[in-house]
């Protein structure tokens, strides 16, 4: 009997393979309670409505507790997945033998002998990707250069555990025509079919925020928002998701924008505009796109916003640009960033903020909790997601000691990091000495450190000098609002910037630069100087062309020196936590909860409780916000007697320390 031999992988062709080697200092106003926004409080003897506050410096103590309807709402009170599994296919027509050459034959019953198929190892073709990352822009003009080069981050997965980049839908949202289950297509996502994975995300934040959920809960009947326009500009992520629908059950209508191009969860704003909100957002929006969006927020015909929420300015700033007539139907702005807050007394210094504002970050609970507890946890997560590293033994310099500083040292310090600190403040920076960090300058510390996080709202804080002199994989990020504290690319281009770059090209620049070293100040215009200084610092961030990006995953960037040299950057230099990671919902509750309060107390004051300044929430409203947490830990509190209160001077229900209390 003769025997025929097939060979199935015999003519199969080993693919070649490229590899490529990865290596504010005056007196603040004080904030009068109106009726509107304390009625849910423990009631005082004697309390009733407080008088409109005074101007800043003449202002009496914290006003005594007011009462009113709108507050009366808030009291202390899976599907199965498949796994692939390895089968072995039984047949009984066929039986195995050993090929003589050492592979396995298969005999069919007609006695042909079928050589098994070799498995042939490929490997992974990287030659295309250098080109990807190695992409520059040719033109330089307004648009944000960090942003606009930015765009590749939204090709991969998600490192925060989203859904929102699993998708190879590479088409902009911009350029999409969705539509909701209602028929409205009053928003702007990655992907409205996302929307069942962002509530089942909103489910689980609503188990971790007990105050909204109270106040959504004990209001809802009242409807103290009722008439209110809220145009926010926030991170959009499931514990916003549960502040909007809190705002939402209390009668007002939202309109909504992402404050982070990276912060955004797409499922999340999936389902927020599935829901009836008009939410524009995705993760990974262009500069463009950022302003884009907050227009179509506010720009809308037969809408006209009274209240704003803002976190870093944006909107504010956009609608004092671009839409400035609108303040006069607007009641007020509950600002929560510290690079916000900064802005709001610029404006208030320059007597240009013509509605009152109120500063939700200064307050105890905001600054105390999110600024310091929520990064002490946030920091290690972000840096886990991104770079997978060990702190133990690690040098790591942190610029700035205030609350987000104290927390990224206390989380590094506890894992086994040696831990530097910087400082401008002396009191602050005495602390740092206490709680046993080393105070240093930044460049005597840049050359050895591993990591380098900086958290002080400021700008150049870590400059190309620094980032030159660092050492090989030093890891570079932020966990300050902005992106201005590390010089990844400089922001500020002006018009004449980008005239001078069309018309004489860079190189001419920096000789006009170079001369006008020689020549006289007047033989140069004002505004030339300026654009050639700003150019000459443009030229000296990160994004140059001796400098080669590659992307090693979302949010992740190397960026290599001539000599081989890399540091490890992380989100292009802005917010690590939520461009990253996640931030703790129990945290962030306590937040939303004084900005629906503030919210609630400037719509409801009356006319001329507040004037066109900057306001801080009393420490009787901290209380409260804090005390509705506390049933979550099953906390009691002990209550003064009569005699102890009287001895202190002080009202059974507080508030409990003066205004000049530090806590």
């Amino acid at each position: 009997m003769s025997v025929q031999v097939v060979s199935a992988a015999a003519d199969a062709k080993v693919p070649e393979v490229e590899l490529k080697d990865l290596s504010p200092s005056e007196a603040q106003p004080q904030l009068a309670l109106s009726t509107a926004a304390v009625s849910a409080m423990a009631p005082a003897a004697g309390g009733g409505d407080p008088e409109a506050p005074a101007p800043a410096g003449e202002r009496p103590p914290a006003p005594g507790p007011g009462s009113g309807p709108a507050a009366a709402a808030l009291s202390p009170a899976a599907g199965k997945v498949p796994q692939a599994s390895a089968m072995k296919r039984s047949d009984p027509h066929h039986q195995h033998q050993r090929h003589r050459d050492g592979g396995e034959a298969l005999v069919s019953p007609d006695g042909t002998v079928t050589e098994a198929p070799r498995t042939v190892k490929k490997q992974i073709q990287f030659a295309d990707q250098k080109q990807e990352f190695n992409k520059r822009p040719t033109k330089i003009g307004r648009r944000s250069l960090s942003r606009s080069i930015s765009q590749s981050s939204t090709d991969s997965y998600s490192s925060a555990a989203s859904y929102t980049d699993s998708s190879d839908d590479e088409t902009s949202p911009r350029d999409k025509q969705q539509k909701n289950s209602k028929g409205s297509g009053d928003f702007c996502v990655k992907n409205i079919k996302q929307a069942e994975f962002g509530r089942r995300e909103i489910e689980i934040a609503e188990q971790e925020m007990p105050a909204l959920m109270a106040l959504r809960k004990r209001a809802q009947g009242e409807k103290p928002l009722a008439g209110a326009k809220i145009v926010g500009c926030t991170h959009i992520t499931a514990q916003t998701a549960v502040l909007m629908e809190t705002l939402g059950a209390l009668g007002a209508q939202c309109r909504w924008a992402a404050c982070n191009i990276y912060s955004t969860l797409n499922e999340v704003a999936a389902a927020l505009a599935e829901s009836g909100f008009p939410v524009f957002a995705w993760k990974g929006e262009s500069e463009d796109d950022f302003w884009w969006c907050i227009d179509r927020c506010v720009n809308v015909e037969g809408w006209q916003p009274n209240m704003i929420l803002d976190d870093g300015g944006d909107l504010t700033h956009w609608i004092y640009k671009k839409y400035p007539n609108m303040f006069k139907k607007i009641k007020g702005i509950v600002e929560e960033s510290v690079t916000g807050v900064h802005r709001l007394y610029q404006l208030s210094k320059a007597g240009k903020l013509c509605v009152p504002a109120m500063n939700v970050n200064d307050s105890v609970t905001k600054q105390k909790f999110d600024n310091l507890y929520c990064c002490r946890e946030s920091i290690l997560d972000g840096l886990k997601r991104t770079t997978d590293m060990m702190f133990g033994g690690k040098q790591v310099v942190v610029c700035g000691y205030g609350e987000v500083g104290k927390g990224c040292c206390a989380a590094l310090k506890a894992m086994g990091s040696i831990v530097y600190v910087t400082e401008i403040d002396p009191i602050c920076a005495l602390q740092a000495c206490m709680d046993g960090f080393r105070l240093v300058k930044l460049n005597e510390v840049i050359r050895q450190v591993d990591i380098v996080i900086t958290c002080t709202g400021n700008k150049n804080v870590v400059t190309r000098e620094h980032l030159d002199r660092m050492k090989n994989s030093c890891i570079v990020c932020n966990m300050g609002h902005s992106n201005t504290e590390i010089d990844v690319t400089y922001q500020s281009i002006s018009q004449c910037d980008f005239l001078v770059l069309k018309f004489y090209g860079i190189f001419l620049a920096q000789l006009y630069f170079c001369l006008g070293k020689w020549l006289k100040q007047s033989m140069l215009s004002s505004p030339l100087r300026a654009a050639l200084i700003e150019l000459q610092h443009c030229q000296a961030s990160l994004r140059t062309p001796e400098l080669t990006w590659e992307r090693v995953r979302s949010q992740v960037d190397h960026v290599i020196w001539p000599d081989g040299k890399r540091i490890v950057l992380l989100a292009e230099g802005r917010l690590l936590n939520l461009s990253c990671s996640t931030v703790p919902t129990f945290v962030l509750s306590i937040t939303a909860t004084t900005q629906a309060l503030a919210l609630i107390e400037l719509y409801n004051a009356p006319e001329g409780r507040y004037k066109q300044d900057v306001y801080l929430l009393p420490k009787k409203m901290d209380e409260y916000v804090a005390s509705l947490h506390l049933p979550t830990f099953d906390a009691h509190l002990t209550e003064l007697t009569d005699e102890q209160a009287k001895y202190l001077g002080l009202n059974k229900n507080g508030p409990f320390k003066p205004n000049y209390y530090r806590y």
